[in-house]
């Protein structure tokens, strides 16, 4: 399996799980929100539905209240005999004929004596065994007819009429309540929605129901049994709608609420929706995710083709550079242009890498060529300070003979210069093929500059050439050998002298960054070409007319037993720069 297959599997596999976790979470959760708000809107619908009806209700029983009281209620004595109730009944349900089928007064006996309709007048009021008291203690004086299942055209009302002239009742006010104004109540709460009523009982049978189911159902013949009816207040659920014709529905369901003048029926009030019609917008969102999921997985699909191939591409260049490496060849490759950081961090990484294995070629080579100066130092020092020491000894002897001439003098002077030269030869040798470990131990390292600075005052002087000191304000306290430390910077201030033109400068500085510790000598003299920076610090390499080449690669080995490094760069003047990075010291 090559990385890009497993890159696009992947990133596709991805892709697909997570926009279907997302999608079936996001309907669930969205389906279970828009129920539970479906469902308390229809519970509230229904309170207040079943609120308007306990108002309608109360209303008349109310206007009841006020009838009987009339003073033309009296006339029931004198069986009405100017008819003036009969024409006040007339006038109170003028313009109420949709609402009242008829008003009756009735005397003791159950005589009609005044009724809205004169072809009621003279009968008997029906007598009917099971009158229901309205709850509550301001209506107790009201009763509601009994509803028979198969005649439901009315709501009979009766209230007692008190005798105004003496103690006890003088008959009786009917109010024949039109039932269709209740339907219309019901009608009217759910016109032109999804929504049907059914209004129930106190035994729970259905009594009325909206427009839909009445003229889909036969009323009279409903059963809902196993349906949750509350004692108090309204609640919501989902029931099995086969009875009304649905294959589900939600359900709010209301009853008779208690309040400080009507306590209610102990109706009931269902308002049912079917499930289908109520879920049809999340049913609109599934398939709406569904096609927004083939989008996604179209699109991720081409973006998971692209970032597979943006990856593996530049890991397959690095695979073919790291073929021709091996065979060979040493030139560095491009890093890409990609907007991964990770590949592009990897390629830096590798460029690294291969820095790394050529300096630590390099620094085999150096290895090999200390070893050679080792062999040769040893050889040397036990070859040439022998007979060299008989030389100079001989030299000295002739030098203190009182009759010399000038020639001799001469000659003896080279004698001793020379041999002072081979014996620094010997020496710098020795200390380059073995080095002496450093004694490190916390110091001044302002201290030691100072200390070099003045040593080489006079040589400075003599070249005209001005030595500027630039160091951090606080003192440097470094953990370092500080004999080690004056024969570096001894060193480095030394070699940008003789490199300096007269009337010039040189530079020593140090500063602190980021916790590391950084020491420059600069001068302004020629610099030195980038060419051959790496090979300045190389044995026997010398640019210095009579200079031997150890001088920095001895300066090299002390600043990296420091654990520092040393690079040369260019000063700001134009000439060379010596830069010494130590990343362990301490500021006090």
């Amino acid at each position: 399996m090559t990385t890009r297959s497993a890159l696009l599997r992947a990133f596709s596999g991805m892709i697909l799980g997570s926009v279907l976790v997302m999608t079936a979470l996001s309907f669930f959760n969205f389906r279970r929100a828009m129920q539970s708000e479906i469902a308390d809107n229809l519970q509230f619908s229904a309170g207040a539905v079943k609120e308007r009806i306990n108002t309608f209700l109360f209303t008349q029983m109310e206007n009841m209240r006020v009838w009987r009281m009339l003073q033309v209620m009296q006339d029931i004595r004198v069986n009405d005999v100017d008819k003036r109730i009969s024409n006040t009944l007339v006038e109170l349900r003028v313009g109420q004929e949709n609402l009242y089928k008829a008003l009756i007064c009735a005397n003791d006996t159950g005589r009609v004596v005044a009724a809205s309709n004169p072809s009621l007048i003279g009968k008997t009021m029906p007598s009917l065994s099971d009158w229901q008291k309205m709850p509550g203690q301001k209506l107790k004086d009201i009763s509601i007819a009994p509803l028979f299942r198969n005649n439901r055209e009315a709501v009979v009302l009766r209230t007692m009429i008190p005798d105004a002239f003496g103690q006890g009742d003088i008959g009786s006010l009917y109010v024949l309540v039109d039932w269709h104004a209740i339907q219309h109540l019901l009608d009217q709460a759910v016109a032109g929605g999804p929504r049907s009523l059914l209004l129930l009982d106190a035994q729970g049978h259905v009594i009325a129901a909206s427009k839909a189911l009445r003229h889909r159902l036969h009323i009279p013949q409903l059963q809902l049994k196993h349906w949750i009816l509350p004692d108090t207040g309204a609640i919501s659920y989902i029931h099995d709608g086969t009875v009304l014709g649905y294959d589900s529905l939600l359900v709010g369901a209301a009853s008779s609420s208690r309040g400080e003048h009507f306590n209610g029926l102990g109706w009931h009030l269902l308002m049912v929706e079917p499930t289908s019609v109520a879920f049809r917008p999340v049913w609109h969102l599934m398939w709406g995710m569904l096609v927004l999921l083939l989008l996604t997985l179209v699109l991720g699909f081409w973006i998971s083709s692209r970032l597979a191939e943006r990856i593996s591409r530049p890991l397959v260049d690095l695979t073919e550079f790291t073929r021709r490496f091996r065979q060979g060849e040493e030139s560095l490759p491009a890093v890409p242009s990609t907007t991964i950081s990770e590949v592009e961090e990897l390629f830096r990484a590798y460029i690294e890498m291969i820095g790394a294995l050529d300096r630590s070629r390099e620094q085999i080579v150096r290895a090999g060529k200390l070893a050679v100066v080792g062999e040769m130092a040893a050889v040397m020092a036990h070859e040439i300070r022998t007979p060299m020491s008989i030389v100079r000894s001989s030299a000295q002897l002739l030098e203190r003979q009182p009759i010399r001439s000038e020639t001799e003098e001469e000659l003896i002077g080279f004698i001793l210069s020379e041999t002072e030269r081979l014996d620094r030869l010997v020496t710098m040798l020795l200390e380059c093929a073995r080095p002496k470990s450093p004694d490190m131990r916390p110091h001044d390292l302002h201290a030691i500059i100072d200390n070099v600075l003045s040593l080489v005052a006079s040589h400075a002087e003599k070249a005209d050439v001005h030595i500027e000191r630039d160091l951090e304000v606080q003192p440097v306290i470094f953990d370092c050998d500080p004999e080690q430390m004056m024969q570096v910077l001894l060193n480095l201030v030394l070699n940008a002298l003789s490199f300096a033109p007269r009337g010039g400068r040189v530079a020593v500085s140090t500063y602190l960054e980021s916790g590391a510790l950084w020491v420059s000598v600069a001068d302004d003299g020629p610099g030195v070409p980038t060419s051959i920076r790496e090979r300045v610090f190389d044995p026997f390499f010398s640019r210095r007319q009579g200079g031997i080449g150890l001088g920095l690669t001895i300066v090299q080995q002390i600043v990296q037993a420091h654990g520092g490094e040393i690079r040369v760069t260019d000063s700001p003047w134009g000439g060379a720069a010596f830069n010494m990075h130590f990343g362990k010291n301490s500021d006090r």
